[in-house]
């Protein structure tokens, strides 16, 4: 048997257009020395998604007891967990160990990451200022920070899918969640398996919602996309601008300035700099797409090229 081989770094440059420039420069180049050095080992991706949140857990503990080296230590450790979240992917891409399993319990740990950091943030943030206000600042940070987030994922997920030309024009649906969760449980497969899947259909359910209500024009859901050389370019050309916005406020910056702001002791700038600067951000990005999107949709039936709606009506 063949062993295992690290796909080369420059294949993820192929997605620069899509990535925060940090995180691409600076997390991935670590993310693979990490994975260079353990891909030969029976270590699994998964292994390291839960990695990721035990690191995670204790930068929480760290930033809860405050004092200077446990912020010090609570910043570096949440680095580390955003560097390890990446490093589940980078080896199972080495391994070939792709699961649907795995692409929920990825999902999963950073929500649960971004639970457990806040509560610590904020308990440190009522001792040290003793502001009602700041704690309470923490809820709405973190359900508009989580939005930003997973929308964003769902637009780099559309990007990377609708500009290229060898895609073969189906996305995955709500339906096709479903279907594994009903297999999880025929087969009675572990707690843990089922409850990852079915955080993960939540999250797919609640992209899905929220861009048909705001972006109808840039739903997937219950589509068939015709693929071809214009259809990708006619894509790229209306969506890549909005991309970078939506980039911009997604969760890699969000965790590594939490994590530098942290370092420092000034999580109550971060504060209002993530509710004013990442919300206005948020606006701007929404009105940008919805455009796009039109323009976009409006382009490929000039072309002749618009996706073809499935017949069943979405389970969503």
């Amino acid at each position: 048997m063949n062993a295992p081989r690290l796909p080369p770094f420059a294949s993820v440059l192929k997605s620069r257009e899509v990535e925060d420039p940090i995180n691409l420069w600076f997390n991935r180049p670590l993310a693979y020395a990490f994975v260079a050095l353990v891909y030969r080992t029976p270590l699994t991706p998964n292994q390291v998604t839960v990695l990721s949140i035990v690191v995670g857990v204790i930068s929480a503990a760290c930033f809860w007891q405050g004092g200077e080296s446990g912020m010090l230590w609570g910043g570096i450790l949440l680095w580390a967990s955003a560097i390890l979240d990446g490093a589940d992917g980078i080896l199972a891409r080495a391994k070939q160990q792709f699961s649907a399993l795995g692409r929920a319990l990825d999902g999963s740990a950073d929500l649960l990451v971004a639970l457990v950091v806040g509560v610590g943030a904020g308990h440190h943030l009522w001792v040290k200022h003793d502001s009602v206000l700041l704690v309470a600042l923490i809820l709405p940070i973190a359900v508009t920070t989580s939005a930003h987030a997973h929308i964003y994922d769902y637009y780099k997920e559309s990007y990377l899918l609708r500009t290229r030309p060898d895609w073969n024009g189906v996305p995955e649906r709500i339906a096709d969640v479903q279907q594994r969760i009903a297999a999880l449980q025929a087969s009675r497969a572990p707690w843990i398996h089922r409850t990852a899947m079915r955080m993960y259909l939540d999250l797919i359910v609640g992209q899905t919602r929220f861009v048909a209500l705001l972006d109808p024009a840039g739903s997937r859901e219950n589509l068939t996309f015709r693929v071809s050389a214009q259809s990708t370019a006619e894509y790229r050309k209306y969506n890549l601008g909005p991309l970078r916005v939506w980039t911009a406020i997604s969760l890699a910056p969000h965790s590594y300035l939490f994590a530098i702001f942290g370092m420092f002791d000034r999580l109550d700038v971060y504060v209002w700099l993530r509710l004013i600067g990442g919300n206005l951000l948020f606006v701007l990005a929404i009105f940008w797409q919805r455009r796009a999107s039109t323009q976009t949709r409006a382009a490929l039936d000039r072309a002749g090229l618009a996706p073809v709606p499935v017949s069943a009506p979405s389970p969503a």
